[in-house]
């Protein structure tokens, strides 16, 4: 070191101790009082600072010093307790998050600290900033991220990475690393979900017996992720974990820093569900088209169907393919079963209208009109012309006992029997009195008519469908089908908000 005087001269005194600092951070105290002689204030400055071009050699020499027979096999202070390396980690920025590969991309400064006494010095009071080539002739930790797929380290314009040296053989080794780490994703409240997002630092070789991890800084040790923005999630929380974890091979000390992302909605409200929300009203428009538009109310129909369908595959190829239902999957499956209902609602409309309705109403008028002839066969009984009552065959039985009754060409043994047949075997009943054949002829003919005008009716029925009916299917549809929707979007947004 040099010791350099300088004479100030001056007029006036300058009274009390007062601090000079120097370049290298060293400061101080001066006695001005003491080193005033007259008017002459005289007084000394180490200068620690190391700026003359032949004082280099000096820290090569150091350098030197402290490389020679240095052995990079062997750990600090092996054979006796375990080196603490303490890390810190700075975040540049959080690139992306794929759900569909399970996994984010992570730009970060990751420094390590850790003292080896083999690496102190004592001739120059300086911490040493060396090549980032000096750190392939150190001992480093064998560090490396358990959840990692790919990482690598900087190289524009050099290899980032840095090694500094303390007097006392404090060494800092930082990299500038991007990797990429797997993030195991619950999607089933996708895109109302968080996510946790974890980064896995561990030895890979040293055990607990050798080594020891902690968090430099404790809950500082990790800075910038306050700054960080992402395009889908925002960071609610981070957190730091430090434990130990127990292989086949030995207990390993190990890191944990933890990302919670709450997904933003705004993206799927505007891409998602209010196009889904909107497709399921326009397919409501057709129960106000007339019953009779065919073309119009299925063009409409099957237009919404395909929209929804287009709308799931575009999903379905942006997220993996899980065995689980998703939030959004409920969402669009009821939008989807919304839309098919509308389509299926003027199906069944046309199927009263065109199909189901004129078959019952004729089978009721075929009903009808064998009711109205099992009517007139029961209005009267069948005369002939000479005014016997034709008998069926039950009526027989109960008439006249079965000794008294033959058939065919057998006549009645007695002349004061009531039943006569004549040659084709039709059995006879005279009535008793003295009815004329004439008498029945009006109440048949008023029957007849009767008969005639409910068969017009039936066939006005039939080539006329009840359309108040068909109507009241599209009322009562404009009135359930948004009242079910907005029910089901209540308790959809309740239940996976809260």
């Amino acid at each position: 070191m040099w010791l350099w005087w300088i004479l100030l001269a001056g007029v006036g005194s300058v009274r009390g101790e007062l601090p000079f600092v120097v370049e290298n951070n060293a400061a101080m105290l001066v006695d001005w009082d003491a080193a005033v002689d007259g008017n002459e204030k005289l007084f000394a400055i180490y200068d620690t600072s190391v700026k003359e071009p032949r004082d280099m050699s000096h820290v090569e020499d150091t350098v030197d010093k402290l490389l020679k027979g240095y052995d990079i096999r062997l750990r600090p202070d092996f054979g006796g307790a375990p080196v603490a390396v303490g890390m810190s980690i700075d975040v540049a920025s959080i690139d992306r998050v794929s759900e569909v590969n399970m996994d984010y991309t992570l730009t970060m400064y990751f420094q390590q600290y850790w003292r080896d006494k083999r690496l102190a010095y004592a001739e120059i009071p300086l911490n040493l900033t060396l090549d980032n080539r000096v750190a392939d002739q150190l001992w480093v930790p064998d560090t490396y991220f358990l959840n990692d797929k790919r990482s690598f380290v900087h190289g524009v314009t050099v290899k980032n990475r840095m090694i500094r040296l303390h007097p006392d053989g404090t060494v800092l080794y930082g990299l500038r690393i991007t990797t990429t780490a797997a993030c195991m994703m619950d999607l089933r409240r996708y895109p109302l979900d968080e996510q946790n997002c974890t980064l896995e630092i561990e030895s890979y070789g040293y055990t607990t017996d050798d080594i020891e991890f902690y968090w430099k800084g404790g809950d500082r040790a990790v800075t910038g992720v306050t700054r960080i923005k992402l395009p889908q999630f925002s960071i609610v929380d981070y957190k730091l974990v430090s434990r130990n974890v127990v292989f086949s091979t030995g207990a390993y000390p190990r890191l944990s820093l933890s990302f919670k992302l709450k997904r933003n909605i705004g993206y799927f409200i505007l891409q998602t569900y209010m196009p889904s929300v909107l497709i399921t009203i326009l397919s409501w428009v057709s129960f106000w088209i007339n019953y009779d538009a065919s073309a119009a109310r299925v063009a409409l129909g099957i237009t919404t169907v395909l929209t929804m369908t287009t709308i799931n595959t575009h999903l379905r190829e942006t997220l993996p393919k899980i065995p689980y239902v998703k939030a959004i999957d409920m969402y669009l499956m009821g939008c989807f079963v919304f839309v098919f209902l509308a389509l299926l609602e003027y199906a069944f409309v046309n199927y009263i209208f065109f199909g189901r309705g004129p078959q019952m109403q004729k089978k009721q008028a075929e009903k009808a009109q064998k009711a109205n002839n099992e009517r007139e066969n029961f209005d009267g009984p069948k005369v002939n012309t000479c005014g016997n009552i034709l008998l069926t065959t039950l009526e027989t039985h109960n008439e006249v006992g079965g000794n008294d009754v033959e058939t065919h060409n057998r006549s009645s043994s007695s002349s004061s029997s009531c039943a006569v047949f004549d040659s084709s075997g039709v059995l006879y009943r005279k009535p008793s009195g003295g009815r004329e054949p004439g008498r029945l002829g009006p109440a048949r003919d008023d029957q007849l008519k009767k008969t005639r005008l409910r068969r017009r009716s039936s066939q006005l029925r039939i080539k006329m469908p009840d359309l108040t009916n068909v109507n009241g299917i599209d009322r009562w549809s404009r009135i359930i089908f948004p009242f079910s929707f907005s029910l089901f979007n209540t308790i959809y947004w309740l239940y996976y908000v809260n």
